[in-house]
């Protein structure tokens, strides 16, 4: 109840800029009501060996798991987490506690947010196969707030190294829910799990690093595109981005990356993490798919996107649960982009 209310929070915060011209719809209306009601008071105890209350929040995170945040973002009350709805806002107070309690700094749009705001459009469902895909619908009709999540470690110079994956997915459609364990839970899982390995270590990196959640990937890449569009921070350093989506299933160590020509450091830094823990990273064709990475390589930025090379099985389907996402797997690429990382910012 307690991510409910901030979510509302959020939701008429923007609304000073936003909903004067976009408005809600009736479906999310009749979402929002319910959750106004006054939330429990949740007692938090701090045990008497940490020293403070962020020590004691920062080990609560730093105990977590990928595997913990796949199944807390995959739940049911998180509703698919589809972009505009009250399950993404949910799943974007998750993400913002998360950098909070590991102690990132807010790299949002001011100093004091994780939170980059952008709106979304209409969109329509519609089946390929027996996959459940968005179109776009009139892009003029604007109508839901959406947020971005970012945050920082920062870094002995201004270049900026980008570790991002999506946190959006289907929502629910026709009274079935689509968790979106896979796809995009493992890459959120994956991101998290390097963050809380560099917080251990407590090392300065010789670049910034900067960790962002997308939302709206499902839609057509609105979240990234929406940062390229108004950056909290200037484009031009950054350096490269590795983005990771739907890395959770398939044979294990047999993964795939999108990328163009111009993407050099970022590819030579994911294969050669990838050959030191002996799995296969080769740049493949998406065959008309692609993610988040294409947004940055289209204004001349070093991107690839990290995936599963068997991420079409039980993709934008009901099945995409928590049981088809091996852990070996999720541990593995999380491995391998954290040693990309510190090929690249240390």
């Amino acid at each position: 109840m307690q991510t409910r209310r901030i979510f509302l929070k959020m939701l008429f915060g923007l609304g000073a800029f936003a909903l004067p011209w976009i408005g809600f719809d009736n479906k999310l209306k009749a979402a929002i009501e319910p959750l106004m009601k006054q939330p429990r008071v949740k007692l938090y105890v701090v045990p008497p060996e940490a020293q403070t209350i962020y020590e004691y929040f920062q080990s609560a995170s730093l105990n977590r798991t990928a595997m913990d945040d796949i199944l807390a973002l995959s739940a049911p009350e998180m509703e698919g987490r589809r972009t505009g709805q009250a399950g993404e806002g949910r799943a974007s107070q998750y993400l913002s506690r998360e950098l909070s309690m590991l102690g990132l700094k807010p790299m949002g749009d001011n100093d004091q947010s994780y939170a980059h705001a952008f709106t979304i459009h209409e969109v329509k469902e519609t089946f390929v196969g027996n996959r459940l895909t968005f179109t776009v619908g009139n892009p003029d009709h604007l109508r839901a707030p959406s947020l971005n999540i970012l945050g920082g470690l920062k870094g002995g110079t201004e270049e900026i190294i980008l570790i991002s994956a999506h946190y959006d997915h289907l929502g629910i459609f026709e009274g079935q829910l689509y968790p979106g364990a896979n796809d995009n839970a493992s890459g959120v899982g994956c991101v998290l799990d390097v963050i809380r390995r560099l917080v251990r270590e407590n090392a300065v990196p010789k670049k910034t690093l900067v960790f962002a959640f997308w939302s709206g990937e499902e839609m057509g890449f609105l979240g990234s595109k929406a940062f390229v569009r108004n950056p909290s921070f200037p484009l031009e350093r950054i350096k490269a981005v590795i983005n990771v989506d739907t890395i959770g299933n398939g044979m294990i160590g047999n993964f795939g990356l999108w990328a163009d020509n111009k993407a050099g450091i970022a590819v030579e830094a994911v294969q050669k993490a990838a050959a030191e823990v002996s799995a296969s990273a080769m740049v493949v064709s998406g065959n008309g798919h692609n993610s988040d990475q294409i947004t940055f390589a289209k204004v001349g930025i070093p991107a690839v996107t990290l995936l599963a090379r068997e991420w079409l099985e039980n993709n934008h389907t009901t099945q995409d649960t928590i049981g088809i996402v091996k852990r070996e797997q999720v541990e593995l690429a999380t491995e391998i982009v954290y040693r990309a990382v510190k090929n690249l910012a240390f």
